[in-house]
């Protein structure tokens, strides 16, 4: 959000945090196979290029999905108040549906931990809950050990936008 406001720095921060991502995925039979760029300009962004609020999160999905059967993923400078992203767990396939319902997910950029923010917070609209191992993704401190289970990857693989 407020396309103006990121560097060629932070679109390769981006381009690593995809990748990382689909790595992870990869090792439990989850595949990210495309990735589309949108932009949203800070003009378009209104005040929305920071996140204050949870409840901002969740308007700004609602307000900028895209139509596809994949999951938005909105990334900002800043996510206001120690939160580096917000999804709902279990997120919906229906992109059409109301505020308060969050259609997609909203990370902020931070450097070198964008990797498992991303990654993480992609667990949660695949269907996982935080975890107590500190080795695994969807412990709920970032950085954690970036792994995932055998038995997660069958959660998540019955999500909607995962194509079988």
């Amino acid at each position: 959000m407020g396309s103006e406001q990121f560097t060629a720095d932070d679109e390769t921060i981006l381009s690593f945090a995809v990748n990382y991502t689909r790595a992870i995925y990869g090792s439990v039979g989850i595949a990210i196979n495309r990735v589309e760029d949108y932009f949203i300009s800070n003009e378009q962004a209104g005040g929305y290029a920071v996140i204050d609020q949870d409840s901002e999160a969740e308007f700004l999905t609602s307000q900028w999905t895209v139509p596809n059967n994949a999951i938005d993923v909105f990334v900002v400078k800043l996510y206001v108040g120690g939160t580096a992203g917000l999804s709902p767990v279990k997120g919906t396939c229906n992109k059409d549906l109301p505020f308060p319902t969050m259609t997609g997910v909203v990370i902020e950029l931070v450097d070198v931990l964008t990797n498992q923010v991303l990654a993480h917070e992609v667990g949660h609209y695949l269907g996982l809950d935080h975890e107590t191992d500190t080795t695994n993704l969807m412990y709920k401190d970032v950085p954690n050990g970036g792994l995932l289970t055998f038995l997660q990857g069958i959660a998540m693989s019955t999500h909607c936008f995962i194509e079988g």
